[in-house]
Formats: C-alpha cells, sequence, structure tokens
C-alpha cells in the first residue's frame, strides 16, 4: 500500500492543540477526522523522527492536554453531553511505556487542566445547572492533585487525589484564551520543514478518479478545488478554492472519455439558495477551459460514450417549493444536446452508477401529493425516445417507504449485464447485484453501516462502508462471495476510507477522511 502524499503527520486530519514534553522527545497532538465520530484522539509522536508512535482514543470530547513540567507523563482532560448532563474523564499517560491510568467522573466533565508544579495537578471540573427556563448555566469546581511522585498512579489513587475537596471557582470565560486554530498548524508545517519535509492541513478526500495513464484526481469537501498527482504519487497541478462569495466544491466530478477534460461543480449560495458552476479543466495542466451556469444544485449522471447530464439534485434545505428543473443532455465539451423530465428528487436519489454505457437514475413514482423521500423509486434509463422504466429500487416489500439511494456500478460478465447497487432502508445498508435490465436480484448482501463508494473490474466489486469509521470490501461479482472485508493500516493507524476508483492497471485508489490517498491492490 502506498500513502499519498507521503508526508510527516498523516494521520491528524484537523489538529486542534500541539504539546511537547518536558524531556522534548513526545509530541501530542489533539486532532478530528470528520467521519471517525466524536471520540476524542490524541496522536502521539517521537519528536526524533516524527513517527507514530501511539494513537489514544477516548470516548468523550478532549477538553485540555497538559505534560508534566518534568516528566514524560501527559495528562488529559474529557467532557460530554449537555446543559442538562455532562460526564468527564481524568487521564494520565506515559508515553514511553504507552501506560494509561483512566478515571471517569459522573456528573461533570473535567473542563481544564493545569500542573501548577512538578508535585501539583489542577483539575476544573464544570456542572450544569438545571434550569429549564434558562439552559447552559454551569457551576465549577477545582482541586488540586498532591504528589511527590507522578510516576505509575493508578485509578484508585488518581480519583482519590481529586475527588476532595474540590473548591467552587468563578471563571471568566472571556478573559481565558481559546486555541488559536492557526497555531499548532503552523507549529506541525515548521517542525516538518525543520526534517526537509512539508505538511499541510488535508480536508478529508470526497471524491477520487483514477486515470487511465495511472494518475489520480481527488477533490475534498473544502480547500483546493481539485488536485492531480502522477502514478507514483506527485504532486502535478491542482486548482485553488473557489474564492467567490459563499461558493463550496460540490464534489461531483466527469471525465470526458478521451480523459483530456474533467467537469466540476461548484456550488453557489445558501441552503436554500443553492446554484452551480460547472468548470472545466484541461487534465494536462489544470488549465481552465470554461464554465456552464446552472440555477439548481447539480448531480451528474453519465455514460461510457460520453454523453452525461446535469439533474437538479433538489439538495436544498429548507426543500424547494417550486417544480424541479429540467435536467440538461450535454456532450463532453459542455454543448446542450437535450432536456429531460426527472422529476422529483432530493438526497434519497442519489444514484451514481459507474462504467455504465446507458444514463440511469432514479425516479420517483406516485401520487403527486406525496413527500419526494416516500414515492416508489424506479430504475430508469434516458435515451432518444425518453425515459424508460426498468426495475423499481425496492425488490421486497420489508425493506420499506423510505429507501435511499446510493453508489452503484455496471459490471458485464458470464451473467452477462448486471448493475451492482446499494440502497439504505430503515434496516440498514444493502448491496445488491441486479440483472440488466430487468432487474432480478442476482445476489444481495446487508450492512449495518452505510455504503459511501462502489467500483468493479476483473471480476471483483469493491466497496467502502461505514462513512468513514468502517472498511473496504472485496466481493466477486458473478456471485457476491466475501473475498476479504478489512480495515487500512499503515503506519500504526487504520485510515478511514471514503471514496474509491479502480484504475486501469486495477490497483484501488482509495480517498480517506485523514485527507490521503491510499493506493493498493486486492486480488482474487
Amino acid at each position: 500500500m502506498r500513502l499519498i502524499p507521503d508526508g510527516p503527520f498523516p494521520e491528524l486530519g484537523h489538529p486542534y492543540t500541539t504539546h511537547v514534553s518536558a524531556d522534548g522527545l513526545w509530541l501530542a497532538v489533539s486532532c478530528h477526522a470528520s467521519c471517525r465520530g466524536a471520540l476524542g484522539r490524541i496522536a502521539v509522536y517521537r519528536t526524533s523522527d516524527l513517527a507514530l508512535w501511539d494513537e489514544i482514543v477516548l470516548e468523550q470530547g478532549i477538553e485540555e492536554l497538559a505534560f508534566h513540567p518534568v516528566l514524560p507523563l501527559l495528562a488529559v482532560g474529557t467532557e460530554d453531553g449537555d446543559e442538562f448532563a455532562l460526564r468527564g474523564g481524568l487521564h494520565l499517560y506515559e508515553p514511553a511505556t504507552r501506560r494509561r491510568t483512566d478515571v471517569a467522573v459522573a456528573g461533570a466533565g473535567v473542563t481544564a487542566l493545569r500542573w501548577r508544579d512538578a508535585r501539583r495537578l489542577e483539575v476544573t471540573f464544570a456542572r450544569p445547572v438545571i434550569d429549564y427556563a434558562d439552559p447552559g448555566q454551569m457551576t465549577y469546581t477545582r482541586s488540586v492533585a498532591e504528589r511527590d511522585d507522578w510516576n505509575d498512579v493508578t485509578a484508585d489513587t488518581l480519583a482519590a487525589l481529586v475527588s476532595w475537596p474540590q473548591v467552587p471557582v468563578e471563571i471568566d470565560w472571556s478573559a481565558v484564551e481559546g486555541p488559536a486554530i492557526d497555531r499548532p498548524r503552523q507549529y506541525l508545517a515548521d517542525l516538518a520543514a525543520e526534517r526537509g519535509s512539508t505538511w499541510t492541513l488535508r480536508p478529508g478526500v470526497a471524491v477520487v478518479e483514477a486515470l487511465r495513464d495511472g494518475r489520480i484526481l481527488a477533490a475534498a469537501r473544502s480547500g483546493t478545488l481539485l488536485e492531480c498527482w502522477s502514478p507514483d504519487g506527485r504532486p502535478q497541478w491542482s486548482v485553488p478554492e473557489p474564492d467567490g462569495r459563499q461558493e463550496r466544491n460540490g464534489c461531483r466530478l466527469y471525465v470526458t472519455p478521451d480523459e483530456e477534460s474533467v467537469w466540476i461543480t461548484v456550488l453557489i449560495g445558501d441552503s436554500d439558495d443553492r446554484r452551480t458552476r460547472l468548470c472545466r479543466y484541461a487534465l494536462a495542466d489544470g488549465a481552465p477551459l470554461g464554465e456552464i451556469h446552472f440555477d439548481f444544485p447539480v448531480a451528474i449522471a453519465a455514460r461510457t460514450d460520453g454523453a452525461w447530464v446535469a439533474r437538479d439534485s433538489r439538495e436544498l434545505f429548507p426543500g424547494p417549493r417550486w417544480p424541479p428543473n429540467e435536467s440538461v443532455v450535454l456532450t463532453p465539451s459542455g454543448r446542450r444536446l437535450a432536456t429531460l423530465t426527472l422529476g422529483e428528487s432530493g438526497t434519497s436519489y442519489d444514484f451514481p452508477v459507474r462504467r455504465s454505457p446507458h444514463l440511469l437514475f432514479l425516479y420517483g413514482v406516485g401520487r403527486p401529493d406525496v413527500p419526494p423521500e416516500l414515492l416508489e423509486k424506479w430504475v430508469v434509463r434516458a435515451g432518444p425516445d425518453g425515459i424508460e422504466r426498468l426495475f423499481p429500487l425496492a425488490w421486497n416489500d420489508s425493506l420499506g417507504p423510505y429507501l435511499r439511494g446510493g453508489p452503484a456500478v455496471h459490471v458485464d460478465d458470464d451473467l452477462g449485464p448486471g448493475l451492482v447497487h446499494t440502497c439504505t432502508a430503515r434496516d440498514g445498508t444493502h448491496l445488491v447485484r441486479r440483472a440488466y435490465p430487468d432487474g432480478a436480484v442476482v445476489w444481495a448482501h446487508h450492512f449495518g453501516e452505510r455504503i459511501t463508494a462502489v467500483d468493479a473490474q476483473d471480476g471483483l466489486v469493491h466497496a467502502v462502508l461505514g462513512d468513514g469509521t468502517g472498511e473496504l470490501l472485496t466481493l466477486r461479482a458473478a456471485e457476491g462471495t466475501v473475498v476479504r472485508r478489512r480495515a487500512l493500516p499503515l503506519g500504526g493507524h487504520h485510515y478511514a476510507p471514503t471514496c474509491l476508483s479502480v484504475a486501469a492497471d486495477g490497483d484501488l485508489v482509495i480517498g480517506t477522511v485523514e485527507g490521503r490517498l491510499i493506493r493498493t491492490r486486492e486480488s482474487q
């Protein structure tokens, strides 16, 4: 497996604070990667070579880190809950031995920590005042744990040290300086530069495309609009973040069949009035080639011969009060060919199909007064004669009325053409192979996690599970047998996958919530 880019601190995601031990040997970074859940996470590095030494994962959000003024000993305060109920924890961690001491705090959060000196640890607790007329009030108490030797402290000893006496305190939070977001980023960048390397903040990867020549395109939810990487992981070019007011990456890509250019969506406006700039860039160097404007948020569907469609995704909040816009059929260069009436849509109609020789969509069938998400969803095919219904998305009544679409891929093997697609019901996510075009079920699997990406090649289907907290799944396309289901460990860290694309040589390119790409191969 190859990590792209392969620089220091690839596991972090977003760093919040950085702390160095008194002996200078250890660096602790509290950090968060979106889609990994609300758990607190601390990455511990050796300062000698910046290698990841350990990861501390806690059940609550991290409020404070503080290294002992003499010993290589890290104190951590955590907190979880709301204005009506809090719980917290106090933790001690010794990097050299990876020994951890945990003390749970009921009814209060550990909101601040400070080593007064080598003997005394000051701990501040927060407790909610239950007042439904004026919620959000807190009371604060403080205890000071004193000990001559802080090595090998047991949980019982630590709990006793901080449980009494607790003195009420007043805290003027307006005078408390919060963590500067740019400070840890700059510190990590400077630390990497001292070692002759580079580090920059990398948002989670939302979409990835492997090109035939081995290059990789990647787009994230924020920051740089589009990146292109060489087959060996070197940056080739990038398109900067949109600089227009209320513009952000829509993370929908369409690569032209000749792989000379790529289109990407840029969303404009508020959530209740979202429009789209479809921007075209040259794949040789990222030079802009043109753009098309639409008065609606665009979802993209494409077929392998180059025809593609900009559909009104209806991804607005609150929901639109006007009829759906006509979908527009385009050539690879962006010339309009026709329009399609695809009816109501929304997030539950998302149905991107890879490697399809046809334009396929989800189409809502039912009375006009039924909410779009509750309409019966059909897989339909668009052609010169209009919209052709193929088969219902649901294959049995137990799936319930509220069925959401998801990623899919067209396959063609000894069983004939088929569609491997996902859908999410009340009981979780299903991965199903359907005969094409009649929709007969060939095989089906049920998962508790959502599937965020699917691709296939050479008789294998690959899927990413779990909204970034899960695994990579590989199955045989013909019979649906699971070949393997595994996490993605590299350098002591399990990366959380979000998207994938199969390269022409059979390699998988996987985007992660940590902002990295993983290039790997899954064999039969």
